[in-house]
């Protein structure tokens, strides 16, 4: 009997820490910018402004500019902050990196002109998800069939979820270059 329990014991201990570390695992920085920033030992200065506010279908999404320099040593980084709003949910902010910006704005452009001829199969999706898991994707709609949609989704614990609107998607691909304009004046040092 008892060595029944030092079984049950160890195979609940080792349950235990395997949920611990995968809990810790999904919270894990993803991008430079946020390993950057969350250097111990040091002084991190992190600036950022905001470029834009877009409404949306279910939600408002926000860009934000971001620039972080340990000034110890004059090392920076530089990426952009998408803050979704989805109703009266917490803000939910997800990281992209300076030198992803230039692949995410290709794929907004590809999803942007996505039609049913990418597939001989009635139903599908285009997406794109970033190092920081922001997915956007465009996926034939199950309630309206023959329609689509365009949601663009955080990869976070509360999985804020914004629909968009062809326009919109045009709109926030505008923020986007917006903010990777600012990031190129700033980087020149202009």
């Amino acid at each position: 009997m008892r060595k029944i329990s030092i079984v049950v014991i160890t195979i609940a201990g080792w349950l235990l820490l395997v949920g611990v570390a995968r809990a810790q695992d999904t919270n894990a920085p993803l991008t430079k910018i946020e390993i950057f920033e969350g250097r111990t030992g040091t002084i991190i200065i992190r600036g950022s402004v905001l470029v834009g506010t877009m409404s949306a279908q279910t939600g408002t999404v926000l860009v934000r500019v971001k620039e972080s320099t340990e000034p110890a040593v004059g090392a920076k980084e530089y990426g952009i902050a998408v803050v979704l709003q989805e109703g009266g949910r917490p803000e939910d902010a997800t990281i992209i990196d300076y030198d992803e910006l230039e692949s995410f704005l290709s794929a907004i452009d590809y999803i942007s002109k996505a039609n049913p001829s990418l597939t001989r199969l009635p139903d599908y999706d285009v997406g794109y998800t970033t190092a920081g898991w922001l997915r956007l994707v465009l996926y034939t709609s199950i309630k309206r069939p023959g329609t689509t949609q365009i949601a663009l989704q955080s990869g976070h614990s509360n999985r804020s979820r914004i629909l968009f609107s062809s326009d919109q998607l045009l709109e926030f691909q505008n923020l986007i270059r917006q903010a990777k304009s600012k990031l190129d004046s700033i980087r020149a040092g202009r």
